[in-house]
Parts: structure tokens; sequence; C-alpha cells
């Protein structure tokens, strides 16, 4: 890695948690001058803009959270055991995200549907890649025989994920595990629902 490349990486890497607590605007210049412990001249050598460090961010931030994921799912063995990991990774989110703050694709779409509509692309693509990602899990579920042959996989990932996107707001804000569980719980019921 180059002296360049060490540096850009330092910045994405100290801004990610600032960008994903504080939003886009609520970061100001010296927030990010201050986190990285660099001049805006540095900051600005190697990122366009403020908009362009953001977006690097939650690229990091996202990665992040992926790699948390297939370490949370390794070990299981079947669709199901996956999909209940799943769901048992995001009961631990609640107050130990991967990244200080909360969920960055949750921040961020909601900075992204009316204000920062410039990142709204990217984050349409990490939720697509998450529900599709769970459709998948269903759908393998499926020829294995782990679930039912009529279940609709898209429908059910996104009953699935749209619940747990919505536990974690719910309980951030309230600052209680309870949302979550119970939304967990309901979600597993699901799961046992469809199983063969």
């Amino acid at each position: 890695m180059t002296k360049s490349e060490r540096t850009r990486h330092h910045i994405v890497k100290s801004t990610a948690p600032l960008f994903n607590r504080k939003g886009f605007d609520g970061t100001s210049l010296a927030d990010l001058t201050e986190i990285t412990g660099l001049t805006k001249g540095a900051l600005y050598g190697n990122f366009h803009d403020k908009h362009d460090m953001a977006m690097e961010a939650f690229k990091y931030s996202m990665q992040k959270v992926k790699k948390k994921v297939g370490q949370h799912l390794a070990g299981t063995s079947t669709y199901k055991e996956r999909l209940i990991a799943l769901l048992d990774f995001y009961s631990t989110y609640v107050f130990s995200p991967p990244i200080p703050g909360g969920c960055p694709l949750l921040n961020t779409a909601v900075e992204a549907d009316d204000h920062r509509t410039s990142m709204r692309g990217v984050v349409v693509k990490e939720l697509m890649n998450t529900v599709n990602f769970i459709s998948d899990l269903l759908q393998k579920g499926i020829k294995a025989g782990e679930f039912r042959p009529d279940i609709v996989p898209k429908e059910i990932a996104y009953t699935l994920f749209c619940a747990i996107e919505g536990a974690l707001m719910f309980s951030r804000a309230e600052r209680s595990r309870e949302p979550m569980d119970l939304i967990v719980r309901h979600c597993k019921k699901v799961l046992d629902q469809i199983t063969s």
C-alpha cells in the first residue's frame, strides 16, 4: 500500500463513524480535521470533496457490516440456520453495531431519501443487496427441501428485512432491546412456519 493509499484509508476509517453518527450535514470540516489529525488541504488532496469522502466512508461501513455478517454466519450448515444467524446478528446490532452510531444503511437511507439524493443510488443498491441475499438463502432452502415450495422468497425477504430495520430504528430511538427482541422472535416464527 502506497503512502497515498494509507492516508486515504486512514481518512475513510476515521471518518466513517463520524458520518454515521452525525450525518453529512452534521459533520463539519473541523470535525473531519480533528478526527483524522489532518489539515483541510490533506483531506481535499485525497478526496474531491466532502461528498466523495462521505461516499467512501459509507462504502467502508457497509464492507465492515458485511464482514461481520459473514463471521456470524460461519459455521452454519443449513439455509434456515444461516437466516437465524442473520437475525441473531441484527439482535446484537442494536447497541453493538460494527460502526459506532447504529446502522449505516438505515442512517444514510434517511438522509438520502429527500436531502442527499446523490447517495440514493448507492443506498438502494445496498438495500437490494441485502434483500436479494435473504431471498437467495430462501430460494436455496426451497431447493434443498428446507422450506415449503409454495413460498415467495422475495416477499418474505422484504418482510424480514423491513421488520428488522424498523425494529432497529425503534430500539435505538427508545434505547430498548425490546422492539428488536420481539421482531426477531416473530421473524424466527415466520421461518418455522415456512419450514418443510
